[in-house]
């Protein structure tokens, strides 16, 4: 990652969704430590150990960072604190958040500017369509699922209804961003917009919007087909196409079957990994 402009502009978008999803960007309150060591911010992704493989991948094109599982819980963290790529991922980044936490990368910057003397610009949150760009496959690899699920005699649950099979797409948050006390919802209420669905408030301070009319799942696929997700959830956004095909069906015994077995082989249920998709990662033009 010697050269910026070597660089897929779309891998800044999705990195800056991946974190504002399951990252963070920290920064200490004291410029060195006691040694005089000066303390650098520190860029962070979350990761199960289902999809190390991708960031491994993005470690090998940033050529820094460290990988290692976090003690108390089963969480692997993916860590940024060398200066040269810290700066050159915060350049990627910036003015591509849309989300509260770019409290904290603005926080970076100025902590950057001062200790390093330079004067890279705080740009604001970024306006852009949702559909023009891969923020919103960042976040989806964070945050997002895609579900099938399966009602009535569909289910083989005994009910006398007629079945019906459900293809969904979802994204959590909390409505209120606890730390910085700022609101989730008008980026929430843009991802909704973007795929044609409301807002749902749920306890606990959370939000979500489902993307499960029949009528829309063109607005999924057509972002999704053009904007690859990279985590393992790339092989459930299969599976959920596979689901489609599905739809307002009166289904034989053999595709009752057929799509239970999909349904089965994702999200906590998936057995199977395969990282072909990673050859197309934003790393190149």
């Amino acid at each position: 990652m010697n050269n910026l402009k070597s660089i897929n502009p779309q891998l800044g978008y999705y990195l800056a969704g991946l974190i504002e999803g399951d990252g963070n960007i920290w920064t200490q309150k004291t410029v060195k430590s006691p040694k005089g060591r000066i303390h650098n911010p520190q860029i962070t992704f979350s990761s199960s150990i289902n999809d190390l493989v991708l960031y491994e991948h993005i470690k090998g094109i940033l050529g820094t960072g460290g990988l290692f599982k976090e003690k108390s819980c089963n969480v692997y963290i993916y860590r940024i604190s060398d200066k040269d790529t810290l700066i050159k991922v915060i350049t990627l980044i910036n003015g591509k958040f849309r989300t509260p936490k770019i409290v904290y990368l603005h926080r970076a910057i100025d902590y950057i500017n001062l200790v390093h003397n330079l004067d890279i610009k705080k740009l604001p949150l970024d306006n852009s369509h949702l559909r023009d760009n891969a923020w919103l496959a960042g976040i989806t690899d964070a945050d997002g699922n895609f579900q099938i699920s399966l009602n009535g005699t569909y289910g083989l649950n005994n009910s006398v209804s007629r079945g019906r099979v459900i293809c969904s797409f979802s994204i959590v948050q909390r409505l209120i961003d606890k730390p910085t006390g700022l609101s989730c919802l008008p980026f929430m209420t843009k991802i909704a917009d973007t795929f044609q669905c409301k807002i749902n408030y749920k306890r606990d301070n959370l939000i979500t919007f489902v993307a499960g009319a029949n009528s829309k799942h063109y607005l999924t696929k057509s972002y999704f087909d053009k904007y690859p997700l990279m985590t393992s959830k790339h092989l459930n956004y299969l599976c959920f196409l596979q689901g489609l095909s599905y739809l307002g069906k009166c289904l034989t015994d053999k595709e009752i079957i057929e799509i239970q077995a999909i349904k089965n082989s994702m999200n906590n249920k998936r057995t199977y990994f395969n990282w072909d998709h990673l050859n197309n990662f934003y790393s190149e033009e």
